[in-house]
């Protein structure tokens, strides 16, 4: 798997072997409502019964364990825990696993999933215990979440949208698909809650009550922020994203988004430049190793979600987003000296329009400022437009012809010069 939010892909698709509880037949029947309900909701009629199953939260936990400990082996951990380092988006001793680990077993993290194999949604009980004649509400809204998945399945084939080697080529072209995926079924979902709010305030209250003892709504102590921030992006930014779409054309629009799904998170954010048909642009980028030792881990698209996630560790959201906001596309080359435990990496940024590149430099500035560089001195004629550096880190940005932005890393200033040489 290729970070945490391509790891969500695989949830979509597990494979859990849990002991199915009895269910009443009123429980039966209260199921059936809330699938009723949640296709009216959705505008799609379900084709195939759903199964359901009620798989426990260790049930979950162990089928987590061993699912993490193949999808990330040791090449893949190594890779990805270097690319979140060397964009300043975790610690260099942070051990991923052991994150990834702790934040989906927690009560916050994982609350359901549909098998996109099997067929068959599972739910986890947030409050725990046994399975009555009717859901709490908490747990009904899961159940919307992962019967709209279900119908998504039926009518639009989501193994189609969630392919890991498209997502191990451009991760960001997959967060963007999962945000469509997830955003539709966070749509339904809250407007589920609304209505059963609006139905009974005290369901409503009584659910932000066992939300809170279960821990549902508690980020398990020492979860780095941006795994959060990660996390979420693809219900909170994808719901905003599927909600656009909706005023534009209703489910016919929402539903045509899945014959043509959204191709990057500036799409995401910026939902005019799906209407548009504003697709990223290819950027080829060319560097120069650093060296004897140095190994090119990852040369693929970084993306707008990235690049304001990045920025974002010195600057305001408002600065960041607002130096991000004309991203047209990109490429990174990042590589890795494994005996020194070094990183450098180049990032290729097309902006859409020239004043857009102009923005970025500026804001960059204060950026390696935060960061306590100093710029540097260049000799006459090189091709960057500025170097920042210090005792052990390295800064350059480099502006090319047609829109064009380079960002080169590195421990040391020679290195991020020589990286890239228009």
């Amino acid at each position: 798997m290729k970070r945490l939010i391509v790891l969500l892909m695989l949830l979509l698709g597990a494979r859990i072997t849990a002991a199915q509880e009895t269910i009443s037949p009123a429980l039966e029947t209260h199921l059936e409502a809330i699938e009723q309900v949640t296709a009216r909701l959705r505008g799609l009629e379900a084709l195939t019964p759903v199964e359901h199953r009620f798989p426990t939260r260790d049930d979950v936990t162990a089928y987590l364990e061993r699912e993490l400990s193949v999808q990330l082996d040791a090449d893949t951990l190594r890779r990805e825990t270097q690319f979140y380092i060397a964009f300043d988006l975790l610690p260099p001793d942070v051990d991923l696993q052991a994150v990834y680990l702790a934040f989906l077993t927690s009560p916050a993290g994982v609350a359901g999933f549909y098998d996109t194999e099997s067929k068959a949604m599972n739910v986890l009980l947030v409050g725990g215990g046994e399975l009555g004649d009717q859901l709490p509400l908490l747990d009904q809204i899961t159940y919307a979440h992962e019967f709209t998945h279900a119908l998504q399945d039926q009518h639009f084939t989501l193994d189609t949208l969630l392919d890991e080697d498209a997502a191990a080529a451009n991760p960001d072209a997959s967060l963007a698909r999962l945000s469509l995926i997830e955003g539709d079924a966070t749509a339904v979902m809250t407007t589920y809650l609304q209505a059963a709010a609006q139905r009974s305030p005290m369901a409503a209250l009584a659910l932000l009550a066992q939300g809170f003892t279960a821990g549902a709504f508690t980020i398990p102590r020492g979860t780095p922020p941006f795994i959060v921030t990660e996390l979420t992006f693809p219900y909170e930014s994808g719901m905003t994203f599927v909600n656009t779409l909706y005023r534009e054309g209703g489910w016919d629009a929402v539903n045509a988004a899945y014959a043509n799904p959204p191709q990057s998170s500036a799409q995401i954010l910026h939902p005019a430049k799906y209407l548009a048909g504003e697709a990223p642009v290819e950027v080829a980028l060319t560097t120069t190793p650093p060296g004897d030792g140095w190994e090119l881990l990852a040369d693929r698209p970084l993306g707008e979600f990235y690049l304001r996630s990045y920025l974002d560790t010195q600057l305001t959201s408002r600065d960041a987003n607002r130096a991000a906001a004309g991203w047209g596309g990109d490429r990174y080359h990042l590589y890795y000296d494994e005996a020194a435990d070094q990183r450098a990496w180049a990032l290729q940024i097309a902006w859409d329009a020239p004043e857009e590149a102009d923005e970025f430099r500026l804001v960059f500035q204060q950026f390696v400022a935060a960061k306590g560089l100093v710029e540097a001195l260049l000799p006459a004629g090189a091709p960057q437009a500025g170097c920042w550096a210090d005792a052990v880190s390295a800064l350059c940005l480099t502006t090319t012809a047609a829109n064009h932005t380079v960002v080169t890393s590195a421990p040391t200033l020679d290195i991020a010069r020589a990286l890239y040489t228009p």
